[in-house]
């Protein structure tokens, strides 16, 4: 027997799915801003800012810290997903 005719044998690979940093980032950003622009907009008025510009500071800085909490979820989500075998 030759060596042209020998199949290789399976292999056996380990697939591991990661979870998606942009859908998290995203997500978390997106339900801070508008969670940030609820709190401005329905919350108490301030005699030297309009609502409006406390719901535009109100939301970016919600959407600054829970981009940053999804972060912090997602890595915790990738780390989970390497110990699991599937």
């Amino acid at each position: 027997m030759s060596p042209q005719d020998q199949t290789p044998a399976p292999q056996q690979v380990t697939y591991r799915r990661r979870p998606q940093m942009w859908s998290f980032l995203i997500t978390g950003a997106v339900i801070g801003l508008v969670l940030g622009g609820a709190v401005g907009f329905f919350g108490p008025e301030t005699a030297s800012r309009s609502t409006l510009q406390d719901v535009v500071l109100l939301g970016a800085v919600g959407a600054f810290f829970a981009a940053l909490a999804a972060a912090i979820a997602y890595l915790l989500a990738d780390r989970a997903s390497m110990r699991r075998p599937r």
